[in-house]
């Protein structure tokens, strides 16, 4: 289950601007990148330089130790300038070049060598298609680009090209950099040695703006937003080792059959434990297919860490899912993430956010239960209540799958509608509340035709995995209950 909240970017302005000195250090910031910036070029900027320059540089990691020459690896560059696969490979082959013309860093001039070395590329067909002379773009002697050689690091030059390559496809409505926007950016003044090649050539950056912006040649893959790097965001607590521990301790237990006194015990360690994994496991699919969507505070949250303290909601997490595995032996969805909506990119990935907790239940039940399947329901091994005890959890899974299922507030299958409903419908089904749950609730357990129908559906899932409706029956024999 999971709950969306709508973040107000003028909230944001209004709480930095009562911040204590944060326009001076505003200010500070940006005199210190408008004094790098022009470090970087060597010198002030003048005429087309100043006019061509990027009003925010953006700022990537900086070389450390002292008096290190100021050069970047691609992955340093690319953890702020987003590239498509063909702007990589551009930028990894003039690298290789510049070692094997004996350079110590990457330029310009390599970028551009590399374009024309690389037929296949989008760089090399926008240049035919704007019938440029590639021919004078060539260096003499020409190398190989299949030769092998260790990648030269990126010098200040180029990660500035690279700087007003971003902002190119920025102004243009692109999400990610790719090589005819490499080609603005090296026809820029500030880089005259690739600007007057390519003017001389017959490249104006008219022509490859027109070119950029025309349906049949505008790049798709700059178009698309680039899928988030994980790194750093997933970081697996050690609390949910807890009850992942607690559903061994169990399971062992009660397939040794070494302690029949235990065996209440080690079914409540089994199933509990199992089913707070689940949980974490269906609110991790959540907050994954959110962060890989555009939201990225499900990171800071810690709702990509599967630590089920994350996710809890005092009524939600805690009081309904235990009573009602007590009385009725229904998994109910007990937790909760806080999704910012307005961050996820389409409603398409909104709704993919809201399945992805129900498939995590699906994608568990199937890891649970596989060996029902392959021995058709009969096991040859271990004790008859451990097979019992695991058939009752997967059991679980598939109430919980069915519940989340329904398009009706506050479960994920009303998550799954909502952005496709109207904003009056939305708000209607945000004023009802829980009352649509609990209704739900009564006539399950008041009986009838809803009862029927769901605990139907929910045996013909199970019974697709092979699992006895006797086994199930005798683990929640052994589960406590009122």
């Amino acid at each position: 289950m999971m709950r969306c909240w709508k973040w107000s970017r003028n909230n944001t302005r209004r709480m930095s601007s009562s911040l204590p000195g944060c326009s001076a250090r505003s200010r500070v910031a940006s005199e210190c990148v408008s004094a790098r910036s022009k470090r970087e070029v060597g010198g002030d900027w003048t005429g087309s330089s100043r006019r061509n320059a990027p009003g925010i540089v953006a700022l990537t990691p900086q070389p450390s130790g002292e008096g290190a020459a100021e050069t970047w690896t691609l992955k340093q560059i690319a953890h702020d300038i987003p590239l498509t696969g063909p702007a990589r490979e551009v930028v990894e082959l003039g690298q290789r070049l510049a070692t094997m013309r004996g350079a110590s860093r990457t330029d310009p001039v390599h970028l551009l060598e590399a374009m024309v070395l690389l037929p296949k590329n989008a760089g090399y067909r926008a240049l035919t298609a704007l019938n440029v002379n590639t021919g004078a773009l060539r260096q003499v002697p020409e190398l190989d680009p299949a030769l092998p050689a260790a990648p030269a690091p990126i010098g200040p030059t180029t990660r500035y090209l690279l700087n007003n390559a971003h902002r190119e496809a920025e102004q243009l409505g692109h999400y990610q950099v790719d090589p005819p926007h490499l080609l603005l950016a090296l026809l820029y003044r500030d880089s005259a040695q690739t600007a007057d090649r390519l003017e001389a050539a017959g490249l104006s950056i008219y022509a490859i703006r027109q070119y950029l912006t025309a349906p049949e040649s505008a790049p798709k893959a700059a178009r698309r937003p680039p899928l988030p790097s994980l790194t750093g965001a997933r970081r697996i607590s050690p609390v949910f080792a807890i009850p992942v521990g607690a559903a061994i301790v169990g399971g062992v237990g009660l397939w040794s059959g070494v302690a029949p006194g235990l065996t209440l015990l080690f079914s409540v360690l089994l199933v509990i434990g199992g089913w707070i994994t689940s949980l974490c496991i269906h609110e991790f699919g959540h907050a994954f297919i959110a962060y890989i969507g555009g939201d990225r505070s499900v990171a800071a949250a810690g709702y990509l860490s599967l630590n089920p303290l994350k996710y809890t909601h005092p009524v939600l997490s805690i009081a309904l899912p235990i009573v009602f595995l007590l009385i009725g032996g229904i998994g109910l969805p007990g937790g909760a993430v806080y999704l910012n909506e307005r961050a996820i990119r389409s409603d398409r990935w909104r709704s993919f956010a809201s399945a992805a907790g129900p498939v995590g239940n699906l994608l568990f039940a199937i890891l649970l239960g596989w060996p029902f399947l392959v021995f058709q329901g009969q096991p040859p091994f271990g004790d008859v209540h451990f097979w019992a005890a695991l058939a009752f959890l997967v059991f679980l899974q598939f109430t919980a799958l069915v519940l989340n299922l329904i398009p009706i507030p506050p479960f994920d299958g009303f998550g799954i509608i909502s952005p496709w409903l109207s904003i009056e419908l939305r708000v209607l089904a945000s004023r009802l509340g829980m009352l649509p749950l609990l209704l739900l609730f009564y006539l399950l357990w008041q009986g009838g035709p809803v009862s029927a129908t769901f605990w139907s559906f929910v045996s013909s899932l199970s019974n697709l995995l092979n699992v006895p409706e006797y086994l199930v029956y005798l683990g929640q024999q052994q589960f406590p209950h009122l």
